[in-house]
């Protein structure tokens, strides 16, 4: 009986010893997929980290712009304007652009206001094959105006691309195909004093932009007013 009981205890004792180490074991499994998941949290928070800008700071950073833009514009043998929206001026609202991350605020008239977005544009520009202008910025379209569009400097067989340089770090773009004469109001939409849209949303959603050398630039310049 005495051996019998020795032997009972020592299998509940090896039981109890296994169980021990399996709970350790997942223990220690969650605690590391939670540190993963909030590293992971981390990170992705620093990567959308927007930063405030002064109105000062806003047209700093569009003069450096240009001047890349400009650079850029004559080595891809495209021309670049800064006019790349405008709005109906009985529109009151904060005029916006749809993208993949969410809506844009690209005017901020305090309606609905800038804590409505999530994203905000510092700068914007428009690309496309010019009619007068090899590449580079082009002077001409300074005085467009939103009904006749880019057909005066841009060949309109050929696509016209924008660009919304954000405050989270991001390029983004969207591509209009040849042929669709895209004016300087298309692409965004305004919302009103609720945040709601009183007009249809916009048609196109702007995408991250795959094109190294503008995210590496516009990473650049942003860098200098953390």
């Amino acid at each position: 009986m005495l051996i019998e009981g020795a032997v009972t205890l020592r299998r509940v004792f090896n039981y109890l010893s296994v169980a021990v180490v399996m709970t350790l074991i997942l223990s220690g499994c969650q605690n590391s997929s939670q540190e993963e998941t909030k590293q992971h949290s981390e990170t992705k928070h620093a990567e959308t980290k927007h930063i405030q800008l002064s109105e000062q700071d806003k047209d700093e950073l569009k003069q450096k712009l240009l001047k890349i833009a400009d650079e850029y514009g004559q080595d891809q043998h495209k021309a670049v304007t800064n006019r790349y929206f405008s709005r109906n001026e009985q529109m009151e609202g904060d005029g916006y652009a749809i993208s993949d991350d969410g809506e844009i605020q690209i005017t901020d008239h305090d309606k609905p206001g800038r804590k409505h977005f999530n994203i905000h544009n510092v700068v914007g520009l428009t690309m496309y094959q010019g009619k007068h202008n090899q590449g580079g910025y082009d002077e001409r379209a300074q005085d467009l105006n939103n009904i006749q569009g880019y057909s005066s400097v841009a060949k309109m067989d050929k696509p016209i691309t924008k660009y919304l340089f954000a405050d989270n770090g991001k390029v983004y773009e969207y591509q209009f195909k040849p042929n669709s004469e895209p004016s300087l109001s298309t692409g965004f939409a305004t919302k009103d004093y609720n945040g709601k849209d009183p007009n249809l949303k916009p048609n196109e959603k702007f995408t991250v932009s795959k094109d190294k050398i503008l995210n590496k630039k516009w990473k650049m310049l942003l860098s200098e007013y953390k």
